[in-house]
């Protein structure tokens, strides 16, 4: 079992913490609820879904969990759950990926937490030398960071989103 693209098509409130949400995802023939941490989820994103009996690149076996009394039959995905990345927070997929295709269908270059309509305004993001915090740079004029490490960097061409390269992410 592979992990697919979902839509976000509703959040809920979790009943019993405020950090967490229910998001109902739609892969195109099925909808499921799954609890979610992420403070990026919101309502017409499409992401990355592992349900139970998936293992992921990163080592993580999913399994069917209750989450402070709600039920949870899978995990929406981060680049770092994915093995992709050190981003945090989970995958936003551009418009033009289905629900329902499958992770190994998706180009890498995707797979970002940094929203696909937010590529043109960041162009690099940054890992503190501590690898404490994430910065994201706008512009090409200097780093964040004084010893900071590229994580990624988004390139374009006459104006468009041509692909994302995860520098050396994987070896952090």
């Amino acid at each position: 079992m592979s992990p697919i693209c979902v839509l976000i098509t509703s959040l809920l409130p979790h009943p019993d913490a405020t950090k967490l949400k229910i998001c109902v995802v739609s892969s195109g023939s099925k909808e499921l609820s799954v609890v979610c941490g992420a403070t990026n989820a919101r309502v017409g994103m499409k992401t990355i879904l592992a349900e139970a009996g998936c293992t992921l690149k990163s080592g993580i076996v999913v399994r069917p969990a209750n989450v402070r009394g709600v039920s949870s039959p899978g995990m929406l995905c981060s680049a770092k759950d994915l093995g992709i990345s050190q981003e945090s927070g989970i995958v936003d997929l551009p418009p033009q990926i289905a629900p329902g295709t499958s992770l190994d269908q998706i180009p890498t270059d995707y797979l970002s937490s940094v929203p696909w309509y937010a590529y043109k305004e960041v162009e690099v993001l940054w890992l503190s030398s501590d690898k404490k915090e994430v910065r994201p740079q706008i512009s090409s004029e200097a780093s964040p960071f004084k010893d900071g490490i590229i994580l990624s960097k988004t390139y374009f061409h006459e104006g468009k989103y041509l692909y994302r390269n995860f520098k050396g992410a994987m070896l952090l």
